[in-house]
């Protein structure tokens, strides 16, 4: 049966630390552990409006990342200037694509998959970067938490996710992520999935649920979906 596969954006379609070269020129040799420090408040935001119970404590996810951001700077000390972090705000809207993204995706397409965007940004921000990354021609479609209000790993992200484009069948979606806490959210609402290690500081989670694949590169993908 072809499989529904949806495709967490940030981390797994975009290489989120394509900031640290603009970072490397503000803060020299500090770039990298302020774009890690960034990146991990910026989920934790998310985490935190998500158990919250969205609705008017939701802020979208530019706004999480707007607020991370100004975390970073003042926990580091670095002092950026309103007019660098506009600037590195804007960073966000041309992310580069991993430089396997269109391939593996097309190979799948092949196979009679179906593609999709499944992200905790905003359908605006998402479908914007897909175009800059000249990755959304190879997508079916993107699907967006904010209609939500709430953002994953909320089960309801999930089961939406499930009911509009599968039929309401969990077994046939398959997330791609390189995110622990996203895989755990989507093997805990029936699908199955493949988690994307790209490096080796990135660990597992010591959880009970585990991805079904486990891949190092997109490249590596339609084999792993194929076994499933």
């Amino acid at each position: 049966m072809n499989k529904v596969l949806a495709f967490d954006v940030y981390g797994t379609l975009i290489d989120v630390h394509g900031v640290t070269t603009l970072l490397t020129e503000m803060i020299g040799e500090q770039a990298m552990a302020f774009s890690n420090q960034w990146r991990a408040k910026q989920l934790e935001y998310t985490f935190r409006r998500a158990a919250m119970g969205g609705g008017e404590q939701y802020r979208n996810f530019a706004e999480c990342t707007r607020a991370a951001l100004v975390f970073a700077d003042t926990l580091m000390g670095t002092a950026l200037t309103q007019e660098q972090q506009a600037q590195l705000l804007a960073i966000y809207a041309s992310l580069p694509a991993f430089p396997e993204v269109a391939d593996a995706l097309g190979a799948l397409h092949t196979e009679g998959h179906a593609c999709w965007a499944f992200s905790n940004g905003t359908l605006q921000g998402v479908t914007g970067l897909m175009e800059y990354a000249g990755v959304k021609d190879h997508l079916d479609g993107l699907f967006s938490v904010d209609s939500l209000q709430t953002f994953k790993p909320d089960p309801l992200v999930y089961n939406t996710f499930a009911e509009q484009n599968a039929n309401g069948e969990a077994s046939r979606c398959v997330l791609v992520s390189s995110n622990p806490f996203d895989v755990i959210g989507a093997k805990a609402c029936g699908w199955r999935a493949v988690w994307v290690q790209r490096n080796e500081q990135n660990v597992p989670d010591d959880w009970e649920l585990k991805p079904d694949q486990t891949i190092t590169s997109l490249n590596e993908l339609a084999a792993a979906v194929a076994s499933l």
